[in-house]
């Protein structure tokens, strides 16, 4: 089955700024997953299991992956565990789960955007919830960080639904400059379960590589971005990261593991909106 391909192929911009400045390792992290990513048959049945260990979740919102009903049981979940609840967003491709390659122009990926902010505003509202961060995926996550047109039609249309809600992602000199011209919160995140480039950006999954030794190798990146601010990149360099939220995966019986063991090593979770704005609210105090 050919997916969709649009005629307007983004711009591409690279960088060879640093990933980030120096920083001290933070006393508050939040850890997030992906929730709600069910597709026809296929059901995760580790999601609540790893509820316990998160403090905030991406609920899928019906595009790559997810439906109206799968989001209101994950929203009762989450709900349950009081933590933070994100919308998960990617392309309209539920057969390659947000993967593949597709270009919108600019008023189709807004109208994208808000269509699916819309769609898991309406289950929260109806329980008196609220949607407190954005994460994309798949191939719009990608473009995120290498691509300064996409980053910023997506900043925009966050910040035209509530410019309240954080947008998760790398860092990044491209994401980082959309947030900051849009004037919304980004929170930078980790994926621990993945391998980076001396750049900062993540390698390809590959399964011989990353399935091998899955839960050491990622239980150990968790433990040096918590106790050292820093990741060992593949050509074992070492990047410093001012993080945010530490991102796990939630789809097997090691994802859980992976969770319980990085909770244990954060002396104090925090859901990440509280924390962005915990210390806006302060700064702004300290300016009266």
């Amino acid at each position: 089955m050919q997916h969709r391909r649009y005629n307007r192929r983004p711009q591409h911009h690279s960088s060879k700024e640093p990933l980030s400045t120096p920083s001290v390792p933070k006393k508050h992290l939040d850890i997030n997953c992906d929730l709600g990513q069910s597709f026809g048959i296929y059901q995760n049945s580790y999601e609540e299991k790893i509820l316990p260990y998160v403090t905030s979740v991406n609920i899928a919102c019906g595009a790559h992956a997810g439906d109206p009903l799968t989001m209101s049981r994950v929203i009762d979940l989450a709900r349950n565990y009081n933590v933070s609840i994100g919308a998960l967003i990617g392309y309209n491709d539920p057969i390659g789960n947000g993967q593949r390659e597709m270009y919108l122009e600019v008023d189709e990926l807004r109208a994208m955007v808000l269509y699916q902010l819309g769609a898991l505003h309406a289950l929260l509202h109806s329980r008196g919830l609220e949607i407190r961060h954005v994460r994309t995926h798949g191939f719009l996550y990608r473009q995120l960080y290498t691509d300064i047109l996409i980053a910023e039609t997506v900043a925009k249309a966050i910040a035209e639904f509530n410019r309240w809600i954080v947008l998760v992602g790398l860092n990044g000199p491209i994401l980082s400059n959309a947030c900051s011209n849009v004037n919304i919160k980004m929170g930078q995140e980790v994926l621990i379960d993945r391998r980076y480039r001396k750049d900062g950006t993540i390698l390809p999954y590959n399964k011989k590589i990353d399935g091998k030794n899955f839960l050491e190798d990622s239980a150990q990146r968790a433990r040096q971005i918590i106790q050292t601010g820093s990741i060992t990149s593949e050509d074992k360099s070492k990047i410093r990261m001012n993080v945010d939220t530490i991102h796990v995966p939630s789809d097997t019986e090691e994802a859980v593991e992976l969770a319980r063991t990085t909770r244990a090593l954060i002396a104090e979770p925090k859901p990440l909106h509280l924390d962005k704005y915990d210390k806006y609210f302060a700064d702004l105090a300290a300016l009266k």
